[in-house]
């Protein structure tokens, strides 16, 4: 999984990229704190990874940084990051699990430099497929404020669309009460996007669509009634060949006859 280090000898000052471990180092998860900066607002659906790393160990190790070079790009985390020597850049799912499954230590690659690392963990976010498309426009918002990239160039950083960036963008458009209904599933992305394209004060939340009964299929035949005549025999005779079933005209008029 990694060869076991002492913390001591990667928290040296100054240590150049160069200098920096090749191989992954196993670090215990007491020593690790999540980057509160990270773009994924929850982690789904853990068990079955926490389950696989139990068995087989954490294969892919997770990039960190120290604290004091995260502190030195982010000094308003510093509260949240606590005492952790090191702080999670790439892998808060593999960490999450590895909790979950009673691990006590994970191989990590420890980086000089948290500024690229930020660029890199967020663009690695925003490609992954279990991130909710609300959650992918805070990443997309985050590169484009710490980067400074227009919609075009990050699409090609991405590898994806200008409509794709521009879509995920226009969420953010949304009233937070919106976004909140939007990350709770209260309303579908479809509707989301096309309520952003509003101005705020006349964004909200559509009304339940009514559910009708679908007639299964063709609809019934329209009956044309007449003014019937009973007045003769013959018009009897008529009015019930036109209205009754053969077998139950016959049926009928043995009843007559019997009468």
């Amino acid at each position: 999984m990694g060869r076991r280090t002492d913390l001591a000898t990667l928290l040296t000052p100054g240590t150049p990229d160069s200098a920096a471990p090749r191989h992954p180092v196993v670090l215990p998860l007491t020593a690790l704190a999540e980057n509160p900066g990270n773009p994924r607002s929850e982690l789904r659906d853990l068990d079955g990874l926490a389950e696989t790393l139990r068995e087989r160990g954490v294969l892919q190790p997770l990039g960190v940084v120290s604290r004091e070079a995260f502190l030195a790009d982010h000094p308003q985390h510093r509260a949240a990051v606590g005492d952790a020597p090191y702080v999670v850049l790439h892998g808060h799912r593999r960490l999450a699990a590895a909790r979950l499954a009673g691990l006590t230590e994970v191989p990590v690659h420890v980086r000089a430099d948290a500024g690229r690392s930020d660029e890199d963990a967020l663009i690695e976010n925003v490609q992954r497929d279990d991130l909710t498309e609300l959650e992918q426009a805070h990443a997309i918002q985050r590169l484009v404020d710490a980067c400074g990239y227009s919609q075009r160039e990050l699409a090609g950083r991405l590898g994806k669309s200008q409509g794709f960036i521009s879509q995920r963008l226009a969420l953010l458009r949304l009233r937070p009460e919106l976004q909140r209904a939007l990350a709770e599933g209260l309303l579908p992305v479809e509707d989301a996007r096309r309520i952003a394209r509003l101005p705020q004060e006349r964004q909200s939340l559509p009304a339940p669509a009514v559910r009708t009964r679908r007639a299964v299929g063709p609809p019934a035949p329209r009956r044309d009634y007449a003014v019937i005549t009973l007045d003769t025999p013959e018009n009897i005779a008529a009015a019930l060949r036109r209205h009754l079933a053969p077998r139950l005209l016959d049926r009928l008029i043995v009843l007559l006859a019997d009468g």
